[in-house]
């Protein structure tokens, strides 16, 4: 029974160390993403191999641990193949490293194993992950489920002990479903953290400070893949006429209007921030230079037709001067210097235009 309890303990220090790890990696990697899964399921694999040797054998030749939540855990955090890789690990440890003697122990402990495995890929779906019913399923099935049949089958086994056993199991596996659900509120509540500290209060794009960490990290994606990707400065123009003229109330309702605008005309896949004040940048991926110019008309263009509506019902008309510079055309270090030269050129030369360096 103590090795159950330290199998729960290592279970515990396990999920909170792996949350950490992994987010760190998402953090620190995020265009290796695809790699999260694989990386969860080995992680788990060793769990479970670290479990079985934690564990303890008992006088009717059956091995006792919690190896089965390794498995479940490894759906839970990774995903199907992140659980697909945990079985594998853990089943090719089972034989190498416990008891093959006792053909029953053998059949009980890969039926709990497999039974684990097949639950949690079909009940443990992201939209029921949480679900406590399902975890239910999946405890009693894979765990208490073969503890009456050793208790049934084994002249050996104990009543008093089978059902302690029973208890244990259950217990860790509510304990674990419990912590995996404090970690994933955890990891949300730390991700709605992040996305407010990296917007703009006004506007609801990224913030200069979250753009710069984004473009740093294309800069090195796009110097080894060498995949283009363009820049678009932006300047709301008589923008400080709008303020002296209707107030900074109105000034600030055209950028709340033209940061909306901006969202909306983009892909998905872009990114928009405000750099600060009337200034605006558009990040546009996988985009040479004449989609960059279409793009960056195509903006130009919708801003001077739309109507920002002020207070009291007012509604004024908004020109915007872009710049444009793209990749590798122009060389990564560069490009927000060539943007930002294109865009002063394109307000020495009028306003309301594109120019591309």
């Amino acid at each position: 029974m103590i090795n159950l309890i330290n199998n729960l303990t290592m279970v515990t220090a396990f999920l909170f160390f792996t949350n950490l790890l992994l987010n760190k990696f998402k953090d620190t990697f995020p265009q290796y993403n695809y790699v999260y899964p694989y990386l969860s399921g080995v992680l788990h694999g060793f769990l479970g191999v670290g479990l079985m040797v934690l564990g303890s054998a008992t006088n009717t030749g059956f091995h006792l641990d919690l190896r089965t939540l390794a498995i479940v855990s490894a759906v839970y955090m990774g995903g199907r193949r992140a659980g697909s890789i945990a079985l594998v690990i853990i089943l090719v440890a089972r034989f190498f490293l416990l008891d093959m003697s006792n053909t029953t122990a053998v059949i009980v402990g890969t039926a709990m194993i497999l039974l684990s495995y097949g639950l949690s890929m079909l009940l443990l779906t992201p939209v029921y992950r949480k679900s406590l019913r399902r975890w239910l399923v999946i405890i009693v099935c894979s765990t208490v489920i073969p503890c009456m049949v050793v208790y049934f089958t084994s002249i050996k086994a104990q009543l008093y002990g089978t059902v302690l056993v029973a208890i244990m199991y259950m217990a860790g596996g509510l304990f674990t479903y419990w912590l995996l659900t404090y970690l994933n509120r955890s990891n949300q509540s730390l991700y709605l953290l992040k996305e407010r500290a990296s917007r703009d209060h006004l506007t609801g794009l990224y913030n200069a400070r979250a753009f710069d960490s984004i473009f740093e990290q294309k800069m090195l994606d796009a110097e080894k893949t060498q995949e283009p990707f363009s820049l678009l400065m932006l300047d709301i123009d008589h923008f400080k006429m709008i303020n002296d003229t209707h107030g900074h109330s109105a000034g600030d309702a055209v950028l709340e209007c033209f940061g909306d605008l901006l969202h909306r005309s983009v892909r998905s896949s872009d990114y928009c921030a405000r750099k600060g004040g009337e200034e605006f940048i558009v990040l546009l991926n996988q985009c040479d230079s004449e989609h960059a110019r279409q793009a960056a008309e195509k903006l130009r263009v919708l801003v001077e037709e739309q109507d920002f509506e002020l207070s009291e019902g007012m509604r004024i008309k908004v020109t915007v001067s872009i710049g444009v510079s793209t990749f590798p055309i122009t060389q990564a270090q560069l490009l927000l210097d060539q943007a930002d030269q294109a865009l002063y050129r394109a307000k020495r030369e009028g306003r309301n235009r594109v120019i591309y360096h």
